[in-house]
């Protein structure tokens, strides 16, 4: 097969989707080795996107691909340039500076044949990646905000999500945005409302006809919400000190039930999250109580930090919490943060029924000089 066929191929099983035999395409990846000097910019471009999109990382490969393809980038087009950055950062591809400053410079002059999904991966990806020029988030920006209204459902959140995690603050975009995706929101799945509304709370944006429209298509389909979007949201919510009483309970409904699916830091968030809101539900607490107490050697300096403050604002008073934490925390106490020990600190200094010994807050003091 040459360069055309494994790049065709390869794309093909991608874009028809569903299961893939892995030793067609563990052959197809070999072979591609020895054709590589061969590959084109569009052929690097499918079969880099083909590569993201199964799952299918060879990683002597992908920095043999990542070499010839900075080579060619003058040569991609609009699209293959927005596929293959998104293909790399989905990857986890390490970049250098050298591939970055290059791809940079050749999207900039080609930003205007970007489509408005284009646009949206390629920001999305430079989040991931981390990439914040200047000339190139100035003229994406000018770009996007003349397609927003091609946008998606997707397409507004992975973009929003992006400027968020990159600290893009450009107030004619936002209100741009906001625009399109109070239009839109319907459309928002469970995974976009909850990037949404985290990315508006990271931003600080409170607009209260955007956080309308978001309640009354998300309590909807809060049901489909999965722990790490149930986390983010109640967090996103608590930011935003949204205090919807309806919302509130379906949220505790749903969530009691999958919390056993939470993570560390989504439990750690969460907590966190309802003693900001001051929600005080005896049932989610004993249900966050149980799960919690299994999951905490996981939990990190932050997350503790955080946990203890949540319950001392909630006023729990559960002795086996309190005594695993401090298991916990002790051993990890050396890399807790100022922040951190002076937030633990006021937590026990507000919480008389701990049963808190004396050698750990010896530590306290000694952190605190």
């Amino acid at each position: 097969m040459n360069a055309r066929s494994l790049s065709s191929v390869l794309w093909a099983l991608a874009k028809v989707g569903g299961p893939v035999n892995p030793t067609l395409v563990q052959g197809i990846l070999v072979h591609t080795k020895e054709e590589l000097a061969s590959f084109n910019a569009h052929d690097i471009s499918n079969f880099v996107w083909a590569m993201a999109t199964l799952r299918a990382p060879s990683d002597d490969l992908i920095l043999e691909i990542v070499s010839a393809e900075e080579r060619r980038l003058p040569q991609f087009e609009a699209q293959a340039l927005a596929n293959t950055l998104w293909a790399l950062a989905t990857m986890g591809v390490p970049l250098d500076g050298s591939f970055l400053e290059g791809w940079t410079e050749c999207a900039v002059l080609k930003l205007p044949g970007f489509t408005a999904q284009n646009l949206s991966n390629t920001l999305w990806a430079a989040a991931k990646l981390g990439i914040k020029d200047e000339a190139f988030i100035a003229t994406w920006l000018s770009e996007a905000k003349l397609k927003l209204p091609g946008f998606n459902a997707q397409d507004l959140s992975n973009t929003l999500w992006a400027v968020a995690k990159l600290g893009i603050l450009d107030p004619a975009f936002t209100a741009a945005w906001l625009s399109e995706a109070k239009l839109k929101m319907p459309g928002f799945d469970t995974q976009n409302l909850s990037n949404a509304l985290w990315a508006v709370a990271k931003l600080g944006i409170k607009d209260e006809a955007f956080i309308a429209v978001w309640l009354s298509v998300a309590k909807l389909k809060l049901s489909g919400f999965n722990a790490q979007e149930l986390s983010n949201t109640l967090w996103a919510a608590a930011n935003l000190g949204i205090k919807d009483g309806p919302f509130i309970a379906a949220w505790l409904s749903v969530s009691k039930l999958k919390l056993p699916g939470f993570n560390a830091q989504e439990l750690s968030n969460t907590l966190w999250a309802a003693a900001k809101l001051g929600i005080q539900n005896e049932a989610f607490i004993a249900a966050w109580l149980s799960v919690s107490k299994l999951k905490l050697p996981g939990f990190n300096a932050q997350e503790l930090s955080n946990t203890l403050w949540a319950a001392s604002k909630l006023g729990i008073k559960d002795e086996a919490l309190i005594a695993t934490w401090l298991g916990v925390a002790k051993p990890k106490f050396s890399g807790f943060n100022r922040i951190d020990v002076e937030q633990v600190a006021s937590a026990i200094a507000s919480s008389d029924s701990w049963n808190i010994e004396a050698g750990f807050r010896d530590m306290i003091e000694t952190r605190l000089g």
